[in-house]
C-alpha cells in the first residue's frame, strides 16, 4: 500500500489532479458513499449524469450523479469489503491531494521568488519562509498518516481536513493570483471537491 500511496502523490505532484486520480481509481474499484462522485472527464461511467462545473472541466474532472446509489464493484483482496474500499481509495484520493498541495507550494516559491520586497525576494522574508516549512512540515505529518492508518475512516478524513487547511496557507501566499481560474489554487480546489465526494464522513464518530 505504501507504494501505491507514493505513486498517487508523485502522479498528482508531477501531472495535475487529473492524473493522480486516474491512478487511483485504476488501483481501487470502489463505489462512492453518496449520489455524486467525480472522475476523469474521459472516464466518466455509462449511464451517468454530469453535474456541470466550470472548474472542474477546466482541471478535466467531471461530477457525475446517480439516480439511486451505485452498486459496489467487485475488487480484488485485500479490499474485500465494502467500507474498507472506500477508505482505502479515500485514503488514496488523500495521497493525491499531498501531491497536488506540493505542487501548489512549488509554485508559490517560484511566484515569491520573482516578487520583491525591501529589496529582496519574498521568499527570503522570514513569515514567509515560516509559512513555507510549516506547510512542508505539515504535508509530511499528511502523508505518515495516510501511510500508517489508511483503512481509519476517521483518520482519513481528518487528513483530508489537513490538506485543505494547508491548500489555503499556501494560496495565500500567491496573492491575488490565488484567485484566478487558471491558476494552481484551481486543482486544490477541485481536489477538495471531489474529497467531499468519496469520502464517508458517516463512518467517523463524533
Amino acid at each position: 500500500m505504501r507504494d501505491t500511496l507514493v505513486a498517487c502523490e508523485a502522479a498528482a505532484h508531477d501531472g495535475g489532479f487529473t492524473p493522480g486520480l486516474e491512478l487511483a481509481l485504476r488501483t481501487v474499484d470502489t463505489a462512492p458513499p453518496g449520489r455524486v462522485a467525480a472522475y476523469p472527464a474521459g472516464r466518466v461511467p455509462a449511464g451517468t449524469e454530469v453535474v456541470p462545473h466550470r472548474l472542474a472541466e477546466l482541471e478535466g474532472v467531471a461530477f457525475v450523479a446517480w439516480p439511486h446509489p451505485p452498486a459496489e464493484s467487485a475488487a480484488p483482496a485485500p479490499y474485500d469489503k465494502p467500507d474498507d474500499r472506500r477508505t482505502v481509495f479515500a485514503a488514496l484520493l488523500g495521497a493525491v491531494r499531498v501531491g497536488v498541495s506540493r505542487r501548489l507550494l512549488d509554485d508559490a516559491v517560484a511566484h515569491l521568488s520573482g516578487r520583491v520586497g525591501g529589496g529582496e525576494p519574498l521568499i527570503r522574508k522570514q513569515l514567509v519562509l515560516g509559512t513555507v516549512a510549516d506547510v512542508i512540515t505539515a504535508l509530511d505529518a499528511v502523508r505518515q498518516l495516510l501511510l500508517v492508518a489508511h483503512r481509519v475512516p476517521a483518520a482519513v478524513a481528518d487528513a483530508h481536513d489537513r490538506i485543505t487547511a494547508l491548500d489555503w496557507d499556501t494560496a495565500k501566499l500567491l496573492g491575488a493570483s490565488g484567485y484566478l481560474a487558471d491558476g494552481p489554487v484551481r486543482a486544490a480546489y477541485v481536489g477538495r471537491l471531489a474529497a467531499d465526494c468519496w469520502t464517508d464522513r458517516e463512518d467517523v464518530q463524533p
